[in-house]
């Protein structure tokens, strides 16, 4: 009988399968499909360190630019730096203090992502960098920098090893059934593509089938794991991209990004709820136009009706909050107040937080295989954030955000930009993006009477 087996082979369950193989548990990881080709194949293949949630989940943002500390010095092969602009115009609702307030607290943790901080740049400088952009109303932009993955390429050595440690990896095994005997589950029945079905048996199981688990713990007779699906779509450009990724407004005012990869880019991701089940998840007409329209307003000369489209869901555990707050962290779920011993679900997550998530799922493991746990994880540094981490005090984060955000934008408003913080200053950190001629293939446009340097929105002599 083996000692664990794992349910879904996305990120979260490749490195739970990778750190219970190098324990030495005797381990399978079962997986309807290919594994990490659901919702990890249509990620951004960004580790960053949440500035999407700093505004009010401080807590979460450093325990990923924590991770991305760790991974920096464990791997440093494995990530690849990548330069993002957040381009401001006159008619957006966010102007340069506020963007720039928000990347000053984003900033504190600039020494554990390994980053220079942000820069203010001017419009000419914008434009020197992604010369396709759109010029009309332009002020400047914000730089800031993330770490880039290939996701499927993580995920494949993940697995490799956990094989190499004598783990199992199957997949095309749909789980249908638990066998279960006196409050304990004996085995996973597993159906595979040909329509058969073997029955897995292990000592403890661990449900990491994402947006899937759910269903996979009512299988056990669980009513413990409730998920709020989001659904997030990816415009995919077939173009070269431009050499700075890009933070810019959709229509309805929400923020999207756009993310280089290898002669293509992604503009996304949406986040709309999910209704029904995952197998259901189709990318709507409205959703792909919303994305095409997104684009035209930032690089209006590129090919956006040459893009396919791609989804996924998000795995959020069920919360009392509006849509844009709601938490990215992740849970482990103890069944055994069910009356199930032996089974452990794992929802949420991000894919910088795999590893964290891992190691908290094999601690909750051992225990039940009557195995020492391993000590956990020091969280040191990071002030006040890092023992918010350790409370996971949602409402203490919540709060310690905003008063961040207003000390900032507070002194943003009484003191001047530095100038260390500027075009030079940018050139110095970047110096192939400053100075090297322009590798952005995309279309170029004209705008007559446009200076750079200049606020293109602003009237003559103002």
């Amino acid at each position: 009988m083996r000692d664990l087996v794992i349910v879904g082979a996305g990120i979260t369950g490749a490195a739970v399968f990778r750190a219970s193989a190098r324990a030495g548990l005797s381990v399978c990881l079962l997986d309807r499909g290919r594994a990490g080709g659901a919702t990890t194949a249509v990620t951004s293949g960004l580790f960053h360190g949440g500035l999407r949630y700093l505004p009010y989940d401080v807590a979460t943002s450093y325990a990923m630019c924590l991770e991305i500390s760790r991974l920096l010095a464990a791997s440093p092969g494995l990530l690849k730096r990548q330069v993002f602009l957040w381009p401001v115009y006159r008619h957006h609702r966010l102007g340069m203090g506020l963007v720039e307030s928000l990347m000053e607290c984003y900033d504190r943790f600039a020494d554990l992502r390994s980053s220079p901080g942000h820069f203010r740049l001017s419009a000419s400088r914008t434009i020197d960098c992604v010369p396709a952009i759109e010029r009309s109303g332009l002020i400047g932009s914000l730089s800031f920098d993330e770490w880039r993955v290939d996701v499927c390429g993580l995920v494949q050595g993940l697995l490799a090893q956990g094989r190499a440690a004598g783990g199992e990896v199957l997949e095309g095994r749909r789980v249908v059934a638990f066998v279960a005997r006196d409050g304990r589950i004996m085995a996973a029945r597993a159906r595979g593509l040909e329509g058969r079905d073997a029955e897995f048996h292990a000592r403890v199981f661990v449900n990491a089938a994402g947006p899937w688990a759910e269903e996979v713990a009512v299988l056990a007779g669980s009513k413990a794991v409730k998920l709020s699906l989001r659904r997030g779509v990816h415009l995919v450009i077939p173009h070269e991209p431009p050499r700075c990724g890009l933070i810019f407004p959709e229509p309805s005012g929400r923020y999207i990004g756009l993310y280089p990869r290898e002669g293509e880019f992604w503009v996304g991701p949406t986040d709309d709820p999910q209704e029904g089940s995952p197998d259901q998840l189709a990318v709507t007409p409205s959703e792909a136009q919303r994305l095409r329209r997104s684009l035209g307003t930032i690089l209006p000369g590129y090919p956006a009706a040459s893009g396919r489209t791609v989804a996924g869901l998000r795995p959020i555990f069920r919360q009392f909050m509006v849509p844009g707050m709601l938490s990215r962290d992740y849970r482990i779920i103890d069944h055994s107040r069910e009356g199930i011993g032996n089974l452990l679900s794992a929802v949420g997550g991000k894919l910088t937080s795999h590893r964290p998530m891992a190691e908290d799922i094999l601690a909750a493991v051992l225990p039940k295989l009557e195995k020492p746990a391993p000590p956990p994880l020091a969280v040191s540094g990071g002030g006040l954030a890092s023992r918010l981490l350790a409370t996971h005090n949602r409402f203490a984060s919540a709060a310690l955000s905003a008063a961040m955000l207003a000390y900032h934008a507070m002194r943003h408003a009484v003191s001047r930009p530095s100038a260390l913080r500027g075009d030079e200053g940018f050139r110095q950190a970047y110096p192939d993006l400053a100075e090297a001629p322009s590798l952005d293939q995309g279309p170029h446009r004209e705008v007559p009477g446009f200076e750079p340097g200049a606020d293109p929105g602003a009237k003559p002599g103002a």
